[in-house]
């Protein structure tokens, strides 16, 4: 099957760490990574949001796409720090032409979230060594059309009794052709366990084919920019790209659905300028009639880049 690279972006804020019953007085630190299977084609990035709150000892860092938060002291039973971090995850992900939405909702995102602990101050110069000394993982049930948005307390285990509060937020921001390169599990790999390859599936149906349908016959080089593909296969590329747009289109309206019910229960929050119904529509009707060279390029459509409030 031909694949379309889709982007995902999830929002992640550490609200904030409250000591329930830790057994030892020390620096401790949440580290945050976003987790994909490894048989899904993909690519992985991580930044930081910027904040403006105080830090003590360490600023929050990105180590190999995993996010370290600013490190803290905890001393005493039911002790409750600050931490308001916000942290961006970007996933490329190659999905199957034909069944881009299923794709979408079948992939299993993962946040896993760290506790890492250490009571000597030496250590501290090497951040990256600091022990992990309890992790939580959650699986996130990502919908292409609504996106997610959920809060959710995660306590750590029983002999590291506390509890971080974490927001997530999730959209699809993308879907065009191909554009990088992604590692793939080797054909000597047993259930997708193995070695990586990175690069093209010469096997893949291929691109003609899954905008046009099987029907689809490539024109010899003599008929040169004169061939014209049959209706039944024109028919074929405008739907196809039809539910493409209309998919970006509804992962544009259950954000903006989500914004505007935010709005209205916290209306101090700084107000975004969003884009009227009518001229994403007006959009949706110029990408949907583009001429034939437009569907072939697959015109980069981005409705809504990135949820910032």
């Amino acid at each position: 099957m031909s694949e379309v690279q889709g982007t995902v972006e999830f929002s992640v804020e550490l609200h904030k760490f409250h000591n329930v019953d830790l057994f030892q007085r020390g620096y401790y630190q949440i580290r945050a990574g976003l987790k994909l299977p490894s048989r899904i084609p993909h690519r992985l990035a991580a930044t930081i949001v910027e904040q403006t709150g105080d830090s003590s000892l360490s600023s929050p860092c990105v180590h190999e796409n995993n996010v370290h938060s600013r490190i803290f002291q905890i001393l005493y039973r039911n002790e409750e720090i600050v931490i308001n971090e916000s942290m961006n995850f970007r996933v490329h992900l190659l999905l199957d032409g034909e069944r881009v939405e299923d794709a979408l909702s079948e992939a299993d995102f993962q946040l896993k979230l760290d506790l890492h602990f250490t009571d000597s101050e030496q250590q501290l110069r090497d951040i990256p060594a600091i022990p992990v000394i309890s992790s939580r993982t959650l699986g996130l049930h990502f919908h292409p059309r609504r996106g997610l948005h959920h809060r959710v307390p995660v306590m750590f285990d029983y002999f590291h009794l506390s509890v971080i509060s974490v927001t997530v937020h999730a959209s699809l921001v993308a879907l065009h052709q191909p554009l990088i390169s992604f590692a793939r599990p080797g054909k000597g790999s047993w259930l997708g366990k193995g070695s990586l390859e990175t690069g093209p599936d010469q096997s893949s149906m291929s691109l003609e084919n899954l905008v046009f349908g099987a029907g689809y016959c490539k024109p010899t080089s003599s008929e040169g920019s004169f061939y014209v593909p049959s209706e039944n296969c024109m028919q074929h590329a405008y739907k196809w790209h039809k539910d493409l747009c209309l998919l970006l289109l509804n992962a544009y309206r259950g954000l903006h659905v989500y914004y505007t019910v935010i709005m209205k229960e916290i209306p101090d929050l700084p107000q975004l300028k969003l884009g009227k119904r009518t001229d994403i529509l007006h959009l949706l009707v110029i990408i949907t009639t583009c001429s034939l060279k437009c569907i072939l390029l697959f015109s980069l459509i981005r409705l809504f880049n990135r949820f910032s409030p």
